[in-house]
């Protein structure tokens, strides 16, 4: 990075009465080698009873604190953190989950590769297994396994259903990157000249595939999404846990018909013969997202279809928005990479 210029990140960590993972959490951003940028630490609390926004302000003084007055969900309340990051001029965002460790050198090294690579609008680093007495990266937790294993395919590949992979070309790529459909957003990257382009979260949906829904916007605009395979950061995640709760089980298949219904790179017959596969399985109970089953029965199912039957028109908007941005990119980025 240039010594004349420092770019500004902030990075923002959401938590819902996750009092427990946030001292590590911070504390590791808080250590970042900082050489070459400045750097704010934002904390978003979405309406949680656990005393961490008073944990916070008073362990964290340096820590900008927003409290939600109720439960934005991850994308609302992610949302919050990047709008302050655009009114105060922050050149880049690093959304980082509460159950985190943040090695000292990763937020430095993202800024570096960012600023060094201006086509890339969303980064993320790989994620390890979290271990909360060690530093080491030594294991892929499962999130990055399954990104490993399905390379730079589209978003539904796990599926089986051949599609064409969203990565750009070769040429003009940073080294050692990986374009996978998707940077997830408990450690996502984002450059703020890309958000004020691409817009933000889609608030419609709540919690789940916000990221995945952030990251095409980006590749139609024009924008090179990629994983930093020499970066990395510990991660514990839910896992096959993720599925536990009712709430996760509609939230995960709505969104997941409401993203491909609203995919304007999918024929309409294509993403129905696969919507029906996947309406096939979840009420049978078989619906499997990558290598994480999914256990969905008929009472989830029915809830998550009367969510979109409630939403048709939200979703032809959303398309129609999505042509045109997708009609409109091409700036610095492999626009024809685009297939």
């Amino acid at each position: 990075m240039s010594s004349e210029r420092r770019p500004r990140v902030m990075t923002i960590t959401v938590g819902t009465n996750e009092l427990r993972w946030l001292d590590r959490c911070i504390q590791s951003l808080l250590d970042s080698d900082t050489t070459g940028f400045d750097l704010e630490v934002c904390y978003v609390d979405n309406d949680s009873a656990d005393g961490s926004v008073e944990h916070v302000r008073t362990a964290y003084p340096a820590v900008t604190v927003i409290r939600n007055e109720r439960n934005l969900g991850f994308a609302g309340a992610n949302n919050v953190g990047m709008r302050r990051a655009l009114e105060t001029g922050a050149d880049h965002v690093f959304l980082v989950n509460p159950d985190t460790w943040t090695p000292p050198g990763l937020v430095r090294g993202l800024t570096e590769v960012a600023e060094q690579w201006p086509q890339y609008g969303i980064l993320g680093p790989l994620q390890y297994r979290y271990d909360a007495d060690s530093t080491s990266l030594d294991e892929f937790n499962e999130w990055t396994q399954t990104a490993l294993w399905l390379g730079e395919q589209h978003a539904f590949a796990g599926d089986g259903l051949d599609h064409p992979s969203p990565a750009g070309p070769a040429q003009g790529r940073a080294p050692r990157t990986l374009e996978h459909a998707y940077v997830q957003g408990a450690a996502l990257f984002a450059r703020t000249e890309m958000l004020r382009e691409t817009g933000l979260f889609d608030e419609v949906l709540h919690t789940y595939y916000e990221e995945t829904d952030l990251c095409r916007r980006a590749r139609w605009a024009g924008w090179r999404v990629a994983l930093h395979l020499d970066l990395g950061i510990q991660h514990r995640g839910a896992g096959g846990a993720a599925v536990a709760s009712t709430y996760s089980r509609v939230h995960m298949r709505r969104n997941r018909y409401y993203y491909l219904l609203t995919d304007v790179d999918w024929h309409p017959a294509k993403a129905a013969r696969l919507a029906g596969r996947w309406l096939v399985a979840d009420l049978l109970g078989h619906s499997v997202v990558g290598r994480v089953p999914a256990a969905t029965g008929a009472r989830e199912t029915a809830e998550a279809l009367r969510w979109l039957a409630d939403r048709v028109p939200t979703m032809r908007t959303r398309r129609r928005d999505h042509r045109a941005l997708r009609s409109r990119g091409g700036r610095t980025a492999p626009k024809g990479a685009l297939r």
